[in-house]
């Protein structure tokens, strides 16, 4: 395969050997990763990704490499990746921050789904990365394994020579922010509304067609499926895309939908499997709490001091069960993060706790969350006043709709409380942030039967639900941070 970009025609692009890095996995295999390698470097040549330029004095061009991966599907993939960590601010990128969709807005948008009976399907944008201008000048090294052989005819092109990325490619630091600007713009050109709660959220209410953005993954829900054909149409015409039909995942979470009962069950089983594989807890013994009441986990003293590799360990464990409690798992969130307090210097019985969640999930492998169309919407909070071992409380709420969890959290408060009546007050404020934010969302979705279900919030401590209704400032209340205080404004308003 030979490429001749159109502004520097006498250089010849090739595949002309192997990446070093991949022999092991190319030596069985050759031609099928060299035509994967191929496809991939046409994609980028076809979307006018780069032009090779000399290295202008004073810049370094930042590396590369090639990833190689199998799928389930027996397909070969191979993509070209970008050292963004070889970037520097304020010369190969300013901006990185970039929307993605919160997973209590999947949930919502799911649950909507299935108590209207809206079609669902899910769109892969393949090469939303590829297809997003970059504003900075970035220059990139030749990447390895492709040739560009010199040319007496071009004397005016000498070494050092680097791609000059017109457009950005997985592994930039801005790729994920400059693919968002992309697809945004093509929504609110075709009439969608862009959520203020949630700006990966777009709908367009003239057509009752919603869209849910994460990075290049999309969720279209709408009445027909003659809607979601029309704006798949569209989206085609602008981008390479790859139709999931009727969602059976997304980002991980298992969607099993019953039309007929109008229910659907969301899970991560899958995921929660490969989990304990890595971790070697599959054939663990299981438990049925994620956490001992009768252990008192505390921080280690100065003697002691985990090694790197434990640490490292020690951290890519919580990363997976902390996925899994935001997706679909809130029973998971108190044990989560009482163990995540440690995770900088974790030591033998830290990992005890860990290993017991574990041995919780292994027990519940199936467990998830279920929405249908029968049960009452609410909003729960509580505290666990002074239970850390620096004395702060452990706050948390959680939002049902339908009886199933929407939004959950569990943490520990930022101050220390002096009574119980001032921890629980502390965890009410949070759970009234959430529930402002989910009305504001619910009323995006139109969903206006379900505002009154998600302003009741229960608290078990009378203390502070006198507080919340009539914030006297007298010797026991006098100290508490004004912040808290906005709970009676919106008790006043009705909102909650």
């Amino acid at each position: 395969m030979k490429i001749f970009h159109r502004d520097f025609p006498s250089y010849p692009i090739s595949i002309s050997r192997v990446p070093l890095g991949a022999l092991e996995i190319l030596r069985s295999r050759l031609q099928i990763w060299r035509t994967a390698s191929e496809s991939e470097l046409a994609s980028l040549y076809k979307n006018n990704t780069w032009v090779v330029e000399p290295l202008p004095h004073g810049r370094t061009a930042i590396g590369c490499r090639w990833l190689f991966k199998r799928n389930d599907d027996g397909c070969y993939k191979v993509r070209l990746v970008a050292k963004g960590y070889s970037q520097k601010f304020g010369i190969d990128y300013a901006e990185i921050f970039t929307q993605v969709a919160k997973f209590a807005t999947i949930r919502l948008l799911l649950a909507l789904s299935c108590e209207n009976d809206w079609e669902i399907e899910g769109l892969d944008v393949m090469t939303a990365f590829l297809n997003s201008e970059l504003e900075e000048w970035v220059y990139m090294e030749i990447p390895e394994a492709v040739s560009v052989p010199a040319n007496s005819d071009q004397s005016s092109y000498r070494p050092p020579i680097a791609w000059r990325l017109l457009k950005s490619i997985y592994g930039q630091k801005q790729s994920p922010r400059a693919c968002y600007s992309r697809i945004n713009s093509f929504f609110l050109s075709h009439n969608f509304i862009r959520s203020e709660s949630d700006h990966s959220l777009f709908i367009n209410y003239e057509k009752k067609i919603i869209l849910l953005l994460y990075v290049d993954d999309l969720i279209i829900a709408a009445p027909t499926n003659d809607l979601i054909n029309r704006i798949q149409m569209k989206l085609e015409e602008e981008f390479d895309m790859t139709n999931l039909r009727a969602l059976p995942t997304f980002l991980g979470l298992e969607i099993k939908r019953n039309r007929s009962l109008r229910t659907l069950h969301l899970s991560q089983t899958k995921y929660i499997t490969k989990v304990l594989s890595e971790h070697g807890m599959l054939s663990c013994n299981p438990t049925t709490t994620p956490a001992d009441v009768h252990i008192r986990l505390e921080k280690n003293n100065s003697e002691h001091e985990a090694v790197p590799a434990e640490k490292q360990a020690y951290q890519s464990a919580l990363g997976s069960l902390m996925y899994a409690m935001l997706g679909t798992r809130p029973d998971l969130s108190y044990a989560v993060s009482k163990v995540s307090q440690y995770s900088t210097n974790p030591n033998p019985t830290h990992w005890t706790a860990v290993k017991r969640i574990f041995r919780y999930l292994a027990g519940t492998l199936n467990r998830g969350l279920y929405y249908g169309i029968k049960g009452e919407g609410a909003g729960y909070t509580d505290a666990d006043w002074g239970s850390g071992e620096d004395r702060k409380s452990i706050g948390g709420y959680a939002f049902l709709l339908y009886d199933a969890a929407i939004s959950w959290n569990s943490k520990k408060q930022a101050t220390l409380a002096l009574s119980s009546t001032e921890a629980e007050y502390m965890a009410l404020t949070q759970a009234v942030k959430e529930s402002l934010w989910l009305q504001a969302i619910l009323l995006d979705f139109g969903a206006l039967k379900h505002l009154k279900e998600i302003r009741n919030i229960s608290i078990d401590n009378q203390g502070a639900i006198a507080l919340a209704r009539n914030p006297e400032f007298h010797a026991r209340t006098k100290h508490i941070d004004i912040q808290y205080h906005f709970i009676h404004e919106h008790i006043e308003n009705g909102q909650i």
